[in-house]
């Protein structure tokens, strides 16, 4: 699997696909949602992410860029098993705070009834309660 260069990033025309990135993030596609800064640094909110993403059913790392702080992980649907790739860059932003950029896509298929969207939304949710932000 081939890492996604953020900075030259295209979104398709399909709706199946989500992206979020943080405020001020260098890439040619728009997010769909901003992510906050987390008061970690980079490699504890890699950390945190990761035990996130892990815990969701049908997930695994299948792909991980140090260079770029990127990780690529799938999860696959419960029905048919067809996979979806997420591939993440975790950004610091100084010394203690960092911020990641996520996006979520199918691999099949035109549609995705929001799942993507849904996921993405749920784990940032789920690392801002795992980082015990307020």
């Amino acid at each position: 699997m081939t890492s996604i260069d953020f900075s030259t990033f295209k979104m398709g025309w399909r709706p199946n696909q989500f992206f979020a990135a943080p405020a001020g993030f260098v890439s040619l596609a728009k997010p769909m949602a901003v992510v906050p800064a987390y008061s970690v640094p980079v490699d504890a909110l890699a950390a945190a992410f990761r035990a996130v993403a892990l815990v969701s059913k049908r997930t695994s790392i299948v792909n991980e860029d140090t260079t770029r702080r990127q990780i690529d992980i799938v999860q696959r649907s419960a029905l048919f098993k067809f996979p979806d790739t997420i591939t993440v860059q975790f950004v610091r932003q100084g010394e203690a705070q960092s911020s990641l950029a996520i996006y979520s896509r199918a691999t099949f298929g035109v549609g995705d009834l929001g799942v993507n969207k849904k996921r993405v939304l749920a784990w940032l949710s789920k690392l801002r309660a795992k980082l015990d932000i307020d």
